[in-house]
């Protein structure tokens, strides 16, 4: 998980930044991600509410796509709010698209179907063809998990035909829609529907092959050499553990993997049901319970064909234990798929009005979504607010993390944006209304703005934030100025009113830049 903006996008246009997010999603996630977080702050910047809404839809999608449902679920609302606010009806359909795949995801397929049948409600009214077939897609895979292959299938035609009638290039949900229908082929037994299908897969042109696709065409060559008892099956099972490893995509991996894994079970092949659970238990790591449920199922049914009495008591007893936290779950109100429904028809049932409605965009526009301090664009409209003018002491510090590129690169961006949280928690604790505001200037550099507070005041601050960062003892091999996460800090300040504080920001800056070298020199 990166929470930055990737810097080297900044001249790009909005346009451009939502044309490159269409153009990657699902072929190079992280490239999706670091554009999103770009776009986020530009709209910010820009105060682009059409923008933000186009990022926080995207990165939602990012975040199902590695199976991270909190923070799809957040960034879901956040969407959602901001395009039912404005009216965004073509964020709406795929807002309700994601919903509906994040409880599917969750095996709460009844929920799921209502979100796709306002997604495709709102496709047909678009007259939008690519999100239609979506729509149909998604109806379908709820009466799949049902276990209603027929219905499924009818729905994923209807899907693929809208798909093929098209004029975009569409090679990766068509590889989806066939998939799909090779698969709920494959449970009606219907090999010759099978190999159909696959044909129709083989009429793709190799080169509109993007990632997971090709994860794609070997499942649906498997399930024709499984039907046909062929031994090339294991062949190609071989070739898809393998493959997986590079696919970024690991919701797809985990509907295949599951779908081979209970299949090698019902042939009794030991040891490629174990390498199967190994990497489905790698996925669900840090899953919700409905997805541990179920991989739980797959492990008891592995028990109760190769292990000892003892080890089967064992799986029944850790799924029993699942069962028991599901229903415990769902007393306090906590399953992702009923929150997630109660948020979207709540914004329905409950008419907002129009000054609480521009109270939640203005903290959207003004808040740094990683930190949850105040943006860059709200320290913009704070230096030219009447406040400032009026004050008659201000100081402006700069702040940022010691080496953090190092950090990044030796412990991954996703504990540099929790040291980042950190430090945004820190600088929380020390603000005081109307005196005290801190701000995420960008990356890792952060701002507090002090109204009407001696020097001693503003130095004593700082030492504090220092401080508090360095008692988290969060390690930082890669520093070079001590074995834990540390801050410098510079700051300016002026007793004349009105002054120039685009003049004392710079001072700031330089204090700040001047304190890292005497550092380093030490």
């Amino acid at each position: 998980m990166r929470g930055m903006a990737d810097y080297k996008y900044n001249a790009w246009s909005v346009q451009q930044l939502q044309d490159e997010i269409l153009r990657v999603r699902m072929i190079n996630l992280e490239k999706e991600q670091e554009l999103c977080f770009t776009l986020t702050e530009k709209a910010k910047l820009k105060n682009d509410h059409s923008a933000l809404a186009f990022s926080y839809t995207f990165l939602a999608d990012y975040y199902l796509a590695i199976r991270h449902n909190k923070e799809c679920i957040a960034y879901l609302s956040r969407a959602k709010s901001l395009s039912e606010a404005m009216h965004y009806d073509e964020l709406l359909v795929r807002i309700y698209n994601f919903y509906g795949m994040l409880c599917n995801s969750i095996y709460d397929e009844i929920t799921a179907l209502d979100y796709y049948l306002k997604c495709l409600d709102t496709a047909v009214k678009l007259d939008d063809v690519i999100l239609m077939a979506t729509a149909y897609n998604n109806i379908a895979t709820c009466f799949d998990l049902k276990h209603n292959y027929i219905e499924a299938i009818n729905y994923y035609q209807k899907s693929y035909d809208l798909l093929r009638a098209g004029k975009k290039n569409t090679a990766y949900s068509k590889a989806v829609s066939l998939t799909n229908l090779c698969n709920c082929s494959f449970k009606l037994q219907r090999l010759k529907d099978v190999q159909r299908y696959l044909a129709c897969f083989q009429s793709i042109d190799q080169k509109e092959f993007v990632e997971g696709m090709e994860l794609l065409y070997e499942y649906c060559k498997f399930l024709v050499g499984y039907l046909k008892k062929d031994t090339s099956c294991y062949r190609l099972a071989d070739g898809m553990l393998d493959l997986q490893k590079r696919v970024e995509n690991r919701l797809l991996v985990h509907q295949i993997i599951t779908n081979i894994c209970d299949l090698f079970l019902d042939r009794d092949e030991c040891s490629y049901a174990q390498s199967c659970l190994e990497i489905l238990s790698d996925i669900n790591k840090d899953d919700d319970l409905k997805s541990k449920k179920e991989l739980q199922k797959l492990i008891v049914k592995y028990n109760e064909k190769f292990c000892s009495k003892e080890e089967q008591r064992k799986a029944y007893r850790d799924f029993y234990k699942i069962i028991l936290a599901i229903e415990d779950m769902e007393t306090d109100d906590y399953s992702a798929g009923l929150s997630a429904k109660m948020e979207l028809y709540r914004s329905k049932a409950v008419q907002v009005d129009l000054e609480k409605e521009n109270q939640l965009l203005e903290k959207l526009m003004s808040q740094d979504d990683l930190t949850q301090i105040s943006n860059r664009r709200c320290f913009n409209n704070a230096m030219t607010n009447p406040i400032l003018m009026q004050a008659d002491i201000v100081a402006i510090a700069m702040l940022d993390i010691d080496y953090f590129k190092e950090y990044n690169d030796m412990y991954g961006h996703q504990m540099g944006d929790q040291a980042l949280i950190e430090v945004g928690n820190v600088l929380r604790s020390i603000e005081k209304s109307g005196h005290i505001r801190a701000y995420r200037y960008g990356g890792d550099e952060f701002s507090i703005i002090f109204l009407n507070q001696c020097e001693d005041e503003v130095k004593r601050i700082l030492q504090l934030v220092k401080a508090r960062v360095l008692d988290k003892k969060i390690p930082h091999a890669a520093s070079h100025t001590g074995s834990v996460l540390s801050l410098s800090c510079g700051y300016a300040i002026t007793h004349d009113k009105g002054g120039d504080f685009t003049q004392l920001l710079k001072e700031a800056d330089t204090a700040l830049y001047k304190s890292k070298e005497l550092r380093v020199r030490r």
